[in-house]
C-alpha cells in the first residue's frame, strides 16, 4: 500500500469509530468512492452489512453504533423513543440497559434498508405520536464522546401509551413502569399533552398520574381536550367515568 493510500485508510478510522455504521452515502461525501470503499472490503478493512451500509471490522455490533450511524451519519431525524429510552434512563428497572432485544426508533421518514435489515440489535419503527423536537434530549454512548438522540422520560412514556392496545404494550405493564416516574418535570409534560393529538394517550397518562398521586401530577393542565366518546382500553374492565376508558378491576379503586 502507497503511502497516500494508507494515509487515507488511517483518516478513515478517524472518522470512523468501531461498532458505528456508516451509510454508503456518507464515504462519498468524505472522499471515498465506491470503488475505494469495495477494495476495503475486499482487502478486510472494512466489512459490509446489509444493503448499502459498513463497519470497521471485528467491531461489535452494538445498538448504538447503528443509531449513531443513523443520526450522525446519515442525518436522519429518528430518535430512541418509547419503552427503549425509558430503559436507557433507568426507569424499565427490570430490564437490563442497552439489553433489550429490539430498539424502538420514531421518526416520520422511511428508514433505510440498512438499518431495517440488521437482525442484532433488531429495529422497531414507529411514526406516531409525533411532537416535533419537544422533549428530545442528547445522550452519552459508550463510542467516544459520541451522543444519540432519545426521549426524554415525559416524552417517551407518552409514547408508550401510544402503544397500549390489546396486541401491543399492556395495560398492566404500563403500570409498572409508571409507577417508577416519581421526578417527571409538569412543565415539559404540560407543553408535551397540549401537542398531543391523542385522545387515548391523554386519558391514560391522567389516569395513571391520578392514580400513583405522584407530587408533579397536581401541576398538570386541568384544561386538557380528552375528546368526545368512550375507549375500550381494555376487555372485561370496568368504566372510568373521569378518563372515559376502560382499565383492569384491580385498577378501579
Amino acid at each position: 500500500m502507497s503511502l497516500e493510500k494508507e494515509l487515507k485508510l488511517k483518516q478513515l478510522y478517524q472518522l470512523l469509530p468501531e461498532s458505528v455504521v456508516a451509510p454508503s452515502a456518507w464515504f462519498t461525501t468524505n472522499g471515498y468512492s465506491s470503488q475505494l470503499v469495495y477494495k476495503y472490503v475486499k482487502n478486510g478493512w472494512l466489512t459490509k452489512l446489509g444493503n448499502g451500509a459498513y463497519i470497521r471490522p471485528a467491531s461489535i455490533h452494538e445498538w448504538q453504533g447503528a443509531v449513531l450511524g443513523l443520526q450522525k451519519l446519515e442525518e436522519l431525524p429518528f430518535h430512541v423513543g418509547g419503552l427503549s429510552s425509558l430503559n436507557i434512563l433507568g426507569y424499565a428497572h427490570y430490564l437490563p440497559i442497552g439489553g433489550e432485544k429490539t430498539i424502538t426508533l420514531y421518526g416520520e421518514k422511511t428508514p433505510p434498508a440498512w438499518i431495517r435489515q440488521m437482525e442484532s440489535p433488531s429495529f422497531t419503527f414507529h411514526k406516531k405520536p409525533l411532537f416535533g423536537d419537544l422533549g428530545l434530549k442528547k445522550q452519552s454512548t459508550s463510542i467516544r464522546n459520541w451522543q444519540i438522540t432519545i426521549s426524554s422520560a415525559e416524552r417517551a412514556i407518552l409514547e408508550l401509551l401510544y402503544q397500549v392496545d390489546d396486541k401491543g404494550i399492556t395495560f398492566k405493564f404500563v403500570s409498572e413502569i409508571f409507577e417508577s416516574l416519581t421526578t417527571l418535570s409538569p412543565r415539559l409534560l404540560n407543553e408535551l399533552l397540549q401537542n398531543c393529538s391523542n385522545r387515548k394517550v391523554k386519558r391514560l397518562f391522567l389516569f395513571f398520574a391520578n392514580y400513583y398521586s405522584f407530587p408533579w401530577a397536581k401541576h398538570i393542565s386541568k384544561t386538557l381536550d380528552l375528546g368526545a366518546g368512550k375507549l375500550q382500553i381494555v376487555k372485561d374492565g370496568n368504566y372510568n367515568k373521569t378518563y372515559m376508558i376502560t382499565v383492569p378491576k384491580e385498577f378501579n379503586a
